[in-house]
């Protein structure tokens, strides 16, 4: 009996002392995170600039954190007199069919730029960064 005894005082002290230091390290997150010392529920947006070129005109366009090429441009869209048009494919995200009123065919097409680079994902997945140039060139397909 006494061994039982001792055997459930120790697995109650390790199962206090793993709550103790489950809810200290919870607390402590909670205190280093940004959002405590603000009280605020939604952490604001870092932004930086970025450069938008299409042809002969250039957009200096803010951007934030995680936002796409295709994020970008809607914004610019509603913003400015750039406009274009694409096509959403499920799974493989937008292809952009015109840009300024000009469109794909005969086999020229628009094709992406970054940093003076051709782009190896699309518009919908290329993530922008600080001071990044995203062009659109309207050349031969590949």
């Amino acid at each position: 009996m006494k061994k039982q005894i001792i055997f459930i005082g120790f697995v109650a002290v390790v199962v206090i002392t793993a709550t103790f230091i489950y809810v200290s390290r919870e607390n402590v997150s909670v205190l280093t995170s940004p959002l405590a010392s603000t009280g605020s529920t939604s952490s604001p947006q870092a932004t930086s600039q970025a450069t938008f070129k299409v042809g002969d005109t250039t957009y200096s366009i803010e951007v934030t954190h995680g936002e796409t090429v295709i994020d970008a441009m809607r914004a610019l869209a509603s913003t400015s007199d750039f406009a274009y048009t694409g096509k959403d494919y499920p799974g493989l995200g937008v292809f952009v069919d015109s840009i300024t009123g000009k469109k794909n065919g005969n086999n020229m097409y628009w094709i992406l730029y970054i940093n003076g680079t051709v782009s190896t994902s699309g518009a919908s997945v290329t993530v922008l960064g600080a001071g990044d140039t995203v062009e659109w060139k309207y050349e031969k397909s590949f």
